[in-house]
């Protein structure tokens, strides 16, 4: 009988060594990563409605399709009327910070943007701020950055049992991501009637949704367009409200 527990203690323990290697392989299990991705950066240009094929206009060739009429989706915001080449410039910028291993968590997800010479969209009201000597008003509404992102991580379990067990690599459901701008990040220029506002945001993914970028969870993060949504006429951005006013994208002289 003494040796018969000698044998099963040894035996338990490679039982639970068993289950622990299983359990710390799971959670070290591998997906594809690359060497390193950030950061993000993106110029924008304005939001203009999709034709519906019905414009009564046609590109030119080899690029021929329907077209119509431009009219911007922003109904708070818009850049500076057309010029040669525009007044306004826009950019947003997303660049990882990688924290210390173990807590507390420290990674985050830097989160910039700036936009020059904003205007007020026709059918603006409480959004307008100085007028300006050509053009529309300044915007001094809020702003929206958003996008659509589809997380690859290891932070994940069964149902109902994460938190506390997420050890486990899985890819999420895409989901909306957005930062909301301070109202005040739209400066006017009362003090140059021939520009509009300067809009800029610097804040992080875990401000914007605590919790949200963890320590070593080796995450892949694809991120869909980029867009900067306006707070519609009353510039109080809030669901339902915003509109599309801009998106990344390139300019060609």
């Amino acid at each position: 009988m003494r040796i018969k527990k000698r044998i099963a203690l040894p035996m338990a323990f490679a039982m639970s060594a068993v289950v622990m290697l299983a359990i710390a392989s799971l959670g070290n299990a591998t997906h594809s990563v690359p060497l390193n991705a950030s950061p993000i950066k993106v110029s924008l240009v304005p939001v203009y409605n999709n034709c519906p094929g019905t414009g009564g206009l046609t590109h030119g060739t080899p690029l021929a399709a329907p077209s119509c009429a431009p009219v911007l989706t922003g109904t708070g915001a818009q850049i500076a009327e057309p010029s040669p080449n525009g007044t306004s410039a826009g950019s947003a910028t997303l660049k990882v910070l990688p924290g210390v291993p173990g807590p507390p968590d420290d990674s985050d997800v830097a989160v910039k943007s700036k936009i020059t010479d904003v205007r007020c969209a026709a059918g603006a009201t409480t959004a307008c701020g100085s007028a300006n000597t050509a053009g529309s008003p300044d915007y001094v509404g809020g702003l929206q950055g958003s996008a659509v992102i589809r997380i690859t991580d290891h932070y994940n379990g069964v149902t109902g049992s994460c938190p506390p067990t997420c050890i486990t690599p899985a890819t999420v459901f895409d989901l909306p991501f957005s930062v909301t701008y301070a109202v005040a990040g739209c400066v006017a220029s009362p003090g140059d009637p021939s520009i509009g506002t300067k809009c800029t945001a610097d804040t992080s993914a875990n401000a914007a949704v605590p919790g949200a970028v963890k320590d070593g969870q080796r995450a892949d993060v694809e991120v869909r367009t980029i867009f900067i949504n306006d707070g519609g006429p009353d510039g109080i951005v809030s669901p339902g409200t915003t509109s599309q006013f801009m998106t990344q994208g390139i300019f060609i002289p």
